[in-house]
């Protein structure tokens, strides 16, 4: 099933607010979000702002915050593995990068990634398929009968 381009943005949005929350969630617990980054061994912290600034900068339309420059380093960390986050944070935080690079500044052509990651960020055992839907039906989308979907 083909979305509207305006559908597709509200459910990715929709469903990066919950992968915020995830986020949200991890930051509240007492730890150390420090690492080294590998290339040149400097110690790094975590900027526990910068999801909920990439996500307001999705809302805005614009990168109001240096998002942008504010991620090279976390995600470099990331793919190099000097950084790791549990598995469903880490999905959080892809989901909401991808989100803002897909529409702040118009860098990732696969929608759908974006919503297997948010999707991601509820965890193994979490009902995708119903959390997908029940974004959808929030954001506007009449779903077809079962079978008709793709």
């Amino acid at each position: 099933m083909m979305l509207p381009a305006d559908l597709r943005k509200a459910v990715q949005i929709d469903l990066c607010r919950d992968a915020l929350r995830v986020w949200s969630g991890y930051c509240r617990e007492p730890r150390s979000l420090d690492y080294v980054e590998s290339v040149c061994g400097t110690r790094q912290s975590v900027d526990h702002d910068l999801p909920d600034a990439a996500f307001r900068s999705v809302l805005a339309g614009k990168d109001v915050e240096n998002v942008a420059a504010r991620y090279r380093e976390p995600i470099a960390a990331l793919q190099d593995d000097d950084l790791e986050f549990p598995d469903s944070v880490e999905f959080a935080y892809y989901a909401i990068y991808n989100l803002f690079s897909r529409h702040v500044c118009d860098r990732v052509d696969d929608d759908w990634l974006i919503v297997n990651q948010a999707l991601s960020a509820h965890g193994e055992g979490a009902e995708y398929a119903s959390i997908l839907e029940s974004s959808m039906k929030r954001n506007g989308e009449p779903l077809a009968p079962t079978g008709d979907r793709a």
